[in-house]
């Protein structure tokens, strides 16, 4: 019979858990026949006990578990990143952080931008149009777990904030590729009308509060088909008419840039010449 001793047992931590590993050495009895011999010669009895894990595990506070590699972007971090390559023009390596089924959402424009190619086509318009002084400036980042987090922001040229241009962007990531799947991108309205809607959301609220009808007639109005077909017309027009002013975000960022330069100059060449 074979008699079997171990040592004491070694621990060995992985991440927070500790695993406890045993090493064993087996003493084969004598053999007895020279077949048993040869054949005792071509078998190793070993067991590999030094084994090194490949990823190490940590736990998160949403009670998750995630590797090493896929911990060290943060979505924090990956926002920072995002658009640092923004300020940098680093297209090529904005790439590598967006996803091929990425969905980016503009409250600026009427259509969201859906897949990788129409996504960079997008920040390529965007870096050509803040020239090489506009640049994006965080106010605060913020992050939900491992796949959520979001940032505020404003526009500044050569360190000088540029007027109604905060904003704000949220992201989804995704865990496995640790890429961005969707970003919505809010920007502050250049237009301040928030008296003018407040006044009218409040005559809305208290007709249909007064005449509870209307509510009925304008549902009843709405399946109507020839409304149906109004309705198309005007989102026609409303895209033909309104999109190239839609997009006056980046025309927005070009003129205001060069305006703001334009002014700088102009002033310093007035307080130059009374000088």
């Amino acid at each position: 019979m074979a008699l079997i001793t171990s040592p004491p047992p070694q621990a060995l931590t992985l991440g927070s858990q500790p695993f406890r590993t045993f090493a064993y050495t087996s003493i084969p009895k004598k053999p007895s026949s020279l077949f048993q011999q040869k054949k005792l010669r071509k078998t190793s009895y070993t067991l590999v006990t030094d084994v090194k894990p490949r990823f190490v595990l940590s736990c998160l506070k949403d009670g998750s578990v995630c590797s090493l590699d896929s911990c060290s972007n943060s979505p924090s971090e990956m926002v920072k990143k995002f658009y640092e390559c923004i300020n940098e023009k680093k297209l090529k390596e904005l790439s590598s952080y967006i996803s091929e089924d990425c969905l980016i959402e503009d409250s600026l424009f009427d259509e969201a931008f859906i897949g990788k190619e129409a996504a960079l086509k997008f920040f390529k318009e965007l870096t050509q149009s803040m020239g090489p002084d506009v640049k994006f400036r965080f106010r605060n980042v913020y992050e939900s777990g491992t796949s959520r987090a979001g940032a505020t922001w404003h526009l500044v040229w050569k360190n000088t904030k540029i007027p109604f241009t905060k904003g704000c962007t949220f992201i989804d990531i995704n865990n496995e590729e640790r890429t961005i799947q969707k970003a919505q991108i809010i920007m502050e309205p250049q237009v301040k009308a928030g008296h003018l809607i407040l006044g009218m959301m409040k005559l809305v609220t208290s007709l249909l509060a007064q005449y509870p009808a209307i509510h009925k007639w304008v549902m009843k109005l709405s399946q109507q088909r020839w409304v149906r077909w109004l309705a198309k017309i005007c989102v026609v027009l409303y895209k033909f008419f309104l999109h190239s002013l839609m997009r006056s975000y980046l025309t927005f960022i070009h003129c205001g840039s060069l305006m703001f330069v334009f002014t700088v100059k102009l002033l310093r060449w007035v307080i130059g010449f009374f000088n």
